[in-house]
């Protein structure tokens, strides 16, 4: 890993470490899939790029993964720091599979529950985010 990636995962890890009762090993911004593109459409296009069912999480989410359980919080950026705002959902990491597919402009994944609850998620791998995104899918256990 290098020094700016390890720099970019340390501040995500250190904004949500204080609201996890363990230690976060790894931490990312996602959305929900689908929204980027929609939003791509509306701001280029000037039209809606469709329905996005966003599910329970919040838009964008903060997913963070510890050792026992992956948390997923509602947020909002500050400049370049993140405020998190509330747990939205905790799953016991030893429930949830991760499937990913990661591309050269997006990663999208599904994070499915023990309870068969899935989450289809994505993050942006552009500008250099590609190590970023990869650690992150690794401390999930993606497939």
């Amino acid at each position: 890993m290098d020094g700016k990636t390890d720099a970019q995962m340390n501040k995500m890890i250190e904004a949500v470490q204080p609201h996890c009762d363990e230690t976060i090993t790894a931490a990312m911004t996602c959305s929900q899939a689908g929204s980027m593109r929609s939003t791509f459409l509306t701001r280029i296009f000037g039209v809606f790029g469709g329905g996005i069912a966003h599910g329970e999480l919040p838009n964008p989410v903060f997913i963070a993964v510890g050792s026992e359980h992956v948390y997923a919080f509602d947020y909002r950026p500050r400049g370049f720091k993140f405020k998190i705002k509330k747990e939205a959902a905790r799953w016991p990491r030893r429930e949830l599979t991760v499937d990913a597919d990661q591309g050269t402009a997006m990663c999208r994944f599904t994070l499915e529950t023990g309870s068969g609850e899935r989450h289809h998620l994505e993050v942006t791998t552009l500008m250099g985010g590609e190590k970023l995104v990869r650690r992150f899918l690794d401390a999930l256990g993606a497939s």
